[in-house]
């Protein structure tokens, strides 16, 4: 609903003609009976009479005031929007407006009183809509298609209002109904039943766990987004939807309290059972690894070749086999290393000593010292070691 702003106040009201009617006004709703109770506003001869030419919504119309056609906007009472732009169709709001053309069809006579505003900031006229007798605002609200709102300085028709949708919230009737699907109630109703679903047996796998914990995510989710329809933390812009969470606040939200600390608590017990479930998982698992790598280790001929290791890799391919005259080589070369190892110290077979023909002609000769002389220097001489051989020429004769 789109009301004028009170703190801006319109400029005819510094006239001297709106004091005078802002003074009338207060007197007359201040009046009192006998019995010194407020009294009730009835239709009187200050407003003024009108034909309805067409409805617009569940809280406008368009009537006929003396030949002039008006937006006639219903005082404090407030419907589901359903032409507003850029907004979507609220809940039950073509209802409110079926409602509102089937008790003021085209050509329906009205009366209409006024408030101390005339008119809003989208020139339309504010009025309490009576028919026959009846507050054509009050009985919206008490259908339960409506809320009260106050605007001030407009207050003339709120309590009516608001003595209707305490009637409707009684009677859980309409937006206070737990039986439509798209209403606050029934929304915080299917909540509460999502957190009472929430698993309370113990999980044996950490897969099973996860699964109830995805649950339990869900039914917290539903849970904090029905908080936010109670009106504590709402910021949809949804100004009937507003007021229905917070009437229905007192009677719904220590159920949702309540179901919500229950499912809070069993995610914890299931996350601490979850980490629990994951931890002996993975000693299981190193366990078994363990196991088995010990099992192939004890058998080692069972593994076929070229089949992967404990650690996943591929093992070695076995190499390709040598022709048979390498192998016998190679295998007689072993075999005589093997022995020569394996031969005792003592044992082992020495070189013969070269020829004497072999030594080299030049042999070093020290003269020995006689008594009491000095040591001679040492000197090379060439004494022949053995028989001489002839020497021969290239060419093949003697020298």
């Amino acid at each position: 609903m789109s009301v004028r702003n009170p703190v801006t106040p319109s400029p005819w009201r510094k006239s001297p003609r709106f004091v005078v009617a802002a003074v009338a006004v207060a007197v007359a709703l201040s009046g009192c009976t006998s019995g010194g109770s407020a009294a009730v506003d009835t239709p009187s001869s200050s407003g003024a009479d009108a034909t309805v030419v067409r409805v617009v919504d569940g809280d406008t119309l368009v009537a006929s005031l003396d030949g002039t056609v008006e937006t006639i906007r219903l005082l404090n009472v407030d419907t589901p929007e359903t032409k507003k732009p850029n907004t979507p169709v609220q809940c039950l709001g073509p209802e409110a407006t079926e409602y509102l053309r089937q008790r003021l069809p085209a050509g329906t006579g009205v009366h209409l009183e006024y408030d101390v505003e005339r008119t809003d900031r989208y020139d339309r006229t504010l009025a309490g809509v009576y028919l026959d007798g009846d507050l054509v605002n009050a009985d919206i609200a008490r259908e339960g298609l409506g809320v009260a709102v106050l605007f001030e300085p407009n207050h003339r028709f709120h309590d009516e209002v608001l003595a209707a949708q305490q009637e409707a919230l009684e009677e859980e009737t309409g937006l206070f109904s737990a039986t439509v699907e798209c209403t606050v109630p029934a929304q915080i109703e299917s909540a509460i039943d999502q957190l009472a679903t929430v698993p309370t047996a113990t999980a044996q796998t950490s897969a099973e766990a996860s699964g109830l914990l995805s649950g339990a995510a869900t039914a917290l989710a539903a849970g904090k987004a029905a908080d936010l329809l109670l009106g504590r933390t709402d910021d949809s812009g949804d100004a009937v939807r507003a007021v229905v969470g917070s009437v229905v606040a007192g009677k719904l939200a220590p159920r949702l309290s309540k179901a919500t600390a229950a499912a809070t608590r069993q995610e914890g017990i299931l996350t601490e059972r979850r980490q629990l479930l994951v931890t002996r998982e993975h000693e299981a698992a190193v366990k078994a690894k363990a196991k088995a790598k010990a099992e192939a280790r004890r058998q080692p001929g069972r593994r076929r070749p070229g089949s992967p290791n404990d650690n996943g890799w591929p093992a070695r391919l076995p190499r390709p086999r040598k022709p048979a005259r390498q192998r016998s080589g190679e295998r007689g070369r072993r075999r005589r290393r093997l022995l020569l190892r394996l031969r005792p110290p003592g044992r082992c077979r020495r070189r013969p000593a070269p020829p004497i023909r072999d030594i080299p002609d030049l042999v070093a000769t020290r003269p020995v010292a006689g008594p009491g002389s000095p040591a001679p220097e040492p000197s090379l001489t060439t004494e022949p070691a053995g028989p001489r051989r002839p020497w021969t020429k290239p060419g093949g004769t003697r020298g």
